[in-house]
């Protein structure tokens, strides 16, 4: 897990471009490219460390072990083991025979990879040491400052937001539950009037179901069959029911959020670190 991982971060690395390039053709398997491309890289940075160098030494290991070269696989995975010592290929990502290979490079070079990690493992425990301390220096530093800060955020509230619709004024109070049962209920009574009219408008306005005198038979039939006038009857009642009903909630959501406005709203906020009274304003 922890190999697979280390891979992950080194892909996700910001690389320089001609690392790009090299990983691009070693993706692709044009070994000798590639290798080519990361001894250049290596010949400009002599004294690279970290992910890059690690992601360079690698693809040159593997690419010249994929050429046949063993030595310089060899020397390519010995400079990696340098700068990580305790290194590993994840075998789900690389060939079998080349984490043979590796780990075999790294069991031989093993009594002179061991003051390297004792090195590394020593300068992590004193980065850590120091990171201890610079954290109690602060804590003294805080304890003697006094209690922390007491930060206020003031709020101002805009009155206009008690007027839309929405459920926008029950939003800026607060009430994120009762603005969007109101949001929700306007949005299907709007949707349900605009669709009664479309409705009854289609029909109303078919010229099919219209007589006209002009007509050389006349009008014999009437211009409209009783299922028409049923349905025209029954779209005319959704029509005006949602549109009652629409504005009968934009009404109790206007009444609501005045009902539970406030102009000015202070919150106290928890501050990291303090000494005096701060104010921050947010519309």
């Amino acid at each position: 897990m922890i190999p697979l991982l280390a891979a992950v971060l080194l892909l996700a690395a910001p690389q320089s471009p001609d690392l790009k390039r090299a990983r691009d053709r070693f993706e692709f398997g044009a070994w000798a490219d590639a290798a080519g491309t990361v001894r250049a890289w290596l010949a400009d940075h002599p004294d690279a460390s970290g992910p890059d160098a690690l992601e360079a030494y690698r693809m040159l290991g593997i690419a010249e072990l994929k050429l046949g070269d063993l030595p310089q696989a060899r020397s390519a995975f010995v400079s990696l083991l340098s700068v990580d010592p305790d290194y590993a290929l994840d075998p789900f990502l690389v060939e079998p025979k080349v984490v043979e290979f590796f780990d075999q490079v790294k069991r031989e070079r093993e009594p002179a990879l061991a003051p390297l990690r004792e090195r590394r493992r020593s300068l992590e425990e004193q980065q850590r040491l120091a990171e201890e301390a610079q954290k109690r220096l602060l804590s003294e530093e805080l304890t003697r400052s006094g209690p922390p800060a007491k930060v206020i955020r003031v709020q101002d509230r805009i009155y206009l937001f008690n007027w839309l619709p929405l459920g926008a004024g029950q939003f800026q109070n607060g009430d994120n539950a009762k603005g969007t049962a109101i949001a929700a209920a306007e949005v299907v009574l709007g949707a349900a009037n605009v669709a009664a009219i479309l409705f009854h408008n289609s029909i109303a306005q078919d010229p099919a179901r219209r007589c006209s005198p002009s007509q050389p038979a006349g009008c014999r039939k009437p211009p409209y069959t009783d299922a028409d006038r049923t349905l025209l009857s029954r779209a005319d009642v959704v029509k005006y029911v949602s549109a009652g009903l629409f504005w009968a909630v934009y009404a109790y959501g206007v009444v609501d959020a005045h009902l539970h406005y406030v102009p000015r709203v202070e919150t106290e906020l928890s501050p990291k670190q303090g000494g005096a009274l701060k104010l921050s304003w947010s519309f």
